[in-house]
């Protein structure tokens, strides 16, 4: 134990991944602090590049194409995602708030998942 139980020996380090799974799974570290999607962001140097990152790849330009028979290729402005992911995803974002949303989930969870709601007209025949 060393003199008066005050040093510890180093040469036997316990290992904090043994047992139990359940403190990873609620978010707990080795450290015993909380760590979750939010927590890092409270601190200023994950959170100034998450944005530098996400602001980043969401003001690179966003074409789609289509492949000729040639070979070559061409702006695909008639196709139908053009305007969703070129202009106006949905009616609460811009394409750049939306990119850059993606882009802040894949940074802070490790996933981006987006959901295609089709909007199909009533028939009013």
């Amino acid at each position: 134990m060393g003199l008066f139980g005050i040093f510890r020996s180093r040469d036997k380090p316990k290992n904090g991944t043994n047992g139990s799974a359940y403190p990873f799974m609620w978010g707990y570290s080795a450290s015993g602090k909380r760590v979750n999607e939010r927590t890092p962001m409270q601190m200023t140097a994950v959170y100034s590049c998450v944005r530098i990152l996400s602001e980043a790849i969401a003001s690179l330009p966003l074409q789609l194409y289509r492949y000729k028979e040639d070979g070559g290729k061409e702006k695909a402005v008639d196709h139908p995602l053009y305007y969703l992911l070129h202009d106006e995803p949905n009616t609460e974002m811009t394409s750049f708030v939306f990119r850059e949303t993606m882009m802040t989930h894949l940074l802070l969870w490790g996933n981006c998942y987006v959901q295609v709601i089709r909007y199909v007209p009533p028939d009013n025949t």
